[in-house]
């Protein structure tokens, strides 16, 4: 639960310090269709953009309701990266299904492959085809464009490389685009070449010509061909998307492709939309991934649950100061899968004031190895980011990291170790741990208030599983979070603690809730929860509920001093000595006995004595 309406406060910050505000978004869907390429650009008002629709069949199986999904009946534009089959394949089914394009872009019948694929696509699209030309400019609407950065070795600045003797040639003569929206920037480059396996280099001057990006779908399904060091040195992308299919033979993603896009000094989210071969050092995203901007930020999600917002490059503030993030949870020893798969860690924004970006954090291990965050991943307060050794959940315990750290970089020592949170040279944050430390074989170790020291006395071990059967809460509220946001979200001051035989004493504060209907309890747990009105709230209906329902106070309406002060009475039974409750408010609305969940406070846990 935000400390603050992030919507309303980041619009806020938005409005009065970006040169760039469109009012709508732009959005990019990279579509699953196995070893094949399918991506679709939705300009800011509605302006359809088609780039490849994957092989045979593809069309028909997958694009085509997707499309429908979307409610697309029409496409204003269509474009052919270039004529494999892998590409073009799908696109004459778009069209027999009654999903026309008003314009076909792509690179003319020169050279072409001869293909039954080609041959059926050229057919569809013969009344709307257009022969693009390098540095061409493409409308995508909303302030929205596109423009074609190379075709056939042509480039946008008036360079040609050669594609004669290219092994590929076809792959070679790749249209590639660069999309554009505000600050935003993405490069879409079909299976265009950059030297290796006897292929023509034109990523290196196409690179050039292109310049910096916010998002690649990297080349060629990250073939050896493609992605070569000098192409990302010009680009220098923030995050990656994978298009390979699972299990390929073609042994995609390339180990080496991954290693050169995201490395040690300089480490982005890559997420593949299948699992691919099984490499290290990306995220397998489960399907499709869905990609928004407003041209100042841009958000991804995927159907594996992973999910982040980042600045666009030229928008992003410096990188975290100490107070803004901590490590709000550790996975050192997990015993679901083997270590160095399924260690993970969360990193948890702190600062209640604006945004933080997470760029140039730097996160250490007991041995001295280092990854530095090359993204400005957009935080706010109790925001987490979860990162891990891998991106496989068969292989990572079951969980979906934003970020996977690059290939054998990080390691943690099981019994006596420690993690460093930096800021270029700037210590953020030491957490060392002992044999003692909570968590351990199968259980992490969580933070119970994030604003408190990284003593042990500060964390706590996991009680609730997840994926495959290890303990913790990756990506989610602790189940051991006590935070208390004061002043922003309702939260709970404890005035008396409970003893055996004593009273419970508390204030429950709901900041602009002031005619709200609230009602609170105590739980035994904070997991599964219960969900109220389509709202999840970390909290049960058990026996220590029933202790206090229908207690005076602890449900009515928020008084206009936003302060409700509650009391129990706590039995005198030494079976409870050393048990743990939680206490749990929520306001809510009631109308014609549909209830709305408004705000809740993060659970708090005691213990009896």
């Amino acid at each position: 639960m935000l400390p603050l309406s992030s919507t309303l406060r980041l619009s806020v910050i938005l409005l009065c310090a970006a040169p760039f505000l469109p009012a709508q978004e732009m959005e990019v869907h990279f579509l699953n269709v196995g070893q094949s390429d399918a991506t679709l650009v939705i300009g800011p008002t509605g302006k359809t953009f088609l780039f490849d629709a994957g092989s045979n069949g593809d069309g028909s199986t997958t694009v085509v309701p997707y499309l429908q999904s979307l409610g697309i009946s029409q496409l204003d534009i269509v474009g052919a990266s270039h004529y494999h089959s892998d590409h073009v394949g799908g696109l004459d089914e778009v069209w027999n299904a009654g999903i026309r394009a008003a314009v076909a872009y792509d690179r003319g019948d020169s050279n072409h492959t001869g293909t039954q694929s080609f041959y059926d696509y050229r057919s569809a699209y013969s009344s709307v085809r257009s022969t693009v030309q390098p540095g061409q400019v493409v409308d995508l609407g909303g302030g929205a464009l596109m423009t074609c950065v190379v075709v056939e070795g042509n480039l946008m600045n008036g360079q040609n490389v050669s594609l004669s003797g290219s092994s590929q040639w076809e792959n070679s003569a790749s249209i590639a685009w660069k999309v554009e929206y505000g600050d935003f920037d993405m490069w879409l480059g079909g299976d265009l070449t950059g030297g290796g396996n006897g292929t023509v280099d034109v990523e290196t001057k196409a690179g050039i010509a292109c310049g910096d990006v916010d998002v690649y779908q990297l080349n060629h399904h990250s073939s050896q061909t493609s992605s070569n060091a000098s192409f990302l040195n010009s680009i220098k992308p923030e995050f990656g998307v994978i298009p390979c299919g699972h299990a390929n033979s073609y042994g995609y993603p390339r180990q080496d492709v991954v290693d050169r896009i995201t490395k040690p000094s300089r480490t982005i989210p890559v997420w593949s939309l299948t699992d691919g071969i099984g490499t290290q050092g990306y995220l397998d995203a489960g399907g499709h991934v869905v990609l928004k901007t407003d041209g100042n930020t841009y958000s991804a999600s995927c159907p594996a649950g992973a999910a982040f917002t980042a600045w666009c490059d030229e928008q992003a503030p410096a990188g975290p100061q100490v107070g803004d993030v901590v490590l709000g949870e550790l996975m050192r020893n997990p015993f679901q899968v083997a270590d160095s798969y399924g260690e993970w860690l969360e990193v948890t924004c702190t600062d209640e004031s604006s945004p933080v970006s997470l760029k140039n954090l730097k996160v250490q291990d007991n041995y001295g190895n280092t990854f530095t965050l090359a993204t400005p991943i957009l935080m706010e307060a109790g925001d987490p980011c979860l990162m891990a050794a891998d991106g496989l959940p068969s292989r990572n315990g079951g969980i979906a990291p934003v970020v996977v750290w690059p290939n054998n970089t990080l390691s943690f020592s099981d019994s006596t170790g420690s993690v460093t949170l930096k800021s270029g040279s700037l210590t953020l944050e030491e957490v060392n741990w002992t044999s003692t430390f909570p968590g351990g074989s199968g259980v992490s170790a969580e933070r119970v208030d994030l604003f408190g020291d990284t003593s042990p006395s500060n964390f706590f071990a996991a009680t609730g599983a997840y994926g495959l059967g290890d303990k913790g809460s990756p990506a989610e509220t602790n189940d051991a979070d006590g935070t208390i946001w004061p002043g922003v979200d309702p939260w709970i001051d404890i005035i008396r603690y409970p003893t055996l035989g004593g009273q419970l004493e508390m204030n429950w504060y709901a900041s602009g809730e002031a005619g709200y209907l609230f009602q609170g309890w105590l739980t035994l747990s904070t997991f599964p929860g219960i969900n109220v009105g389509g709202t999840y709230l970390p909290a049960n209906l058990d026996q220590a509920y029933s202790m206090t329902q229908g207690i005076p106070g602890w449900s009515g309406i928020v008084p206009s001093s936003e302060t409700m002060p509650v009391s129990v009475a706590i039995p005198n039974n030494a079976a409870y000595r050393g048990l743990g409750i939680y206490a749990f408010f929520a306001t809510y609305t009631n109308y014609l006995g549909q209830i709305g969940i408004r705000d809740y406070a993060v659970p708090l846990l005691m213990f009896l004595w």
